[in-house]
């Protein structure tokens, strides 16, 4: 089924036009001719979660808007960039604070967790990242998810996900002191997979885990999202759509090429 465009100047998200999962490419140059690769060298792949390997985000703003909807207020795409990759209270104290809800943060996580508990098991992976993971285990290579979810949310995602449930190194946002932006979380990956933060890639989507994966010294390839601007884009060593953009190279030294 075709999709409705995506308005990125549009104030206002939509979330059923920034499903990333459903959007799909031809990997050619607007010539015809195949992309070239980048090779990354890396003794260890880390992930972020929502947005990068699960298309959770438009839950999370469709949950809001409900929540919203009490108050007769509108959740905006502008502001939700500001917030995308925190720690859960971390940003519910500035939505909160942004549109003036009668509500505690905690009250507001509360309302909207309700009605996430019923749409996050179901939730759809980005497109490509099951058969990545899965190469990457095929391949022996070292895997981590490091995410500003909390554990039980966590734990919900991947509930129905064999693919996920595989992956034995996780650290979640309510496992650390200081959230993304804050590098605190990569550099516990990092310490968990035994790999120096130099030597390890970070999967993600959020202007926030971007400038904490490059704090803790790390290269970053950014999953394409509605979420960002080009400022952060231009921050990371590379860019892609999909996980299809990537894949697994072992010799003559171990890493990914990324088209």
């Amino acid at each position: 089924m075709a999709r409705e465009p995506i308005d990125l100047k549009s104030p206002i998200f939509i979330p059923t036009n920034l499903l990333k999962s459903g959007l799909t490419q031809p990997q050619t140059s607007p010539t015809g001719s195949e992309l070239p690769m980048t090779f990354f060298p890396a003794e260890a792949f880390i992930f972020d979660l929502d947005g990068t390997l699960l298309d959770t985000e438009p839950l999370y703003t469709l949950a809001t808007q409900q929540v919203f909807d009490r108050y007769d207020k509108q959740f905006t795409l502008e502001f939700k960039r500001t917030i995308v990759g925190r720690e859960a209270k971390a940003s519910a104290a500035m939505t909160v604070e942004h549109f003036d809800l009668p509500l505690t943060p905690d009250a507001f996580l509360a309302a909207r967790g309700e009605i996430l508990q019923t749409l996050f098991a179901d939730a759809s992976p980005i497109l490509g990242a099951q058969s990545f993971l899965s190469a990457l285990h095929h391949a022996d290579q070292r895997l981590g998810i490091a995410t500003s979810s909390s554990r039980a949310l966590f734990e919900l995602k991947r509930s129905k996900k064999p693919w996920l449930q595989s992956i034995n190194h996780t650290l979640c946002g309510d496992e650390v002191l200081a959230s993304k932006p804050e590098p605190e979380i990569f550099l516990k990956a990092a310490a968990l997979l035994d790999t120096d933060p130099c030597d390890c890639i970070v999967f993600e989507d959020a202007e926030s885990g971007i400038e904490a994966a490059k704090r803790a010294g790390m290269k970053v390839i950014c999953v394409d999202s509605p979420y960002i601007g080009e400022k952060e884009r231009r921050a990371a060593d590379a860019v892609i759509r999909d996980f299809t953009q990537v894949r697994v190279i072992l010799a003559p030294e171990p890493g990914i090429e990324v088209h």
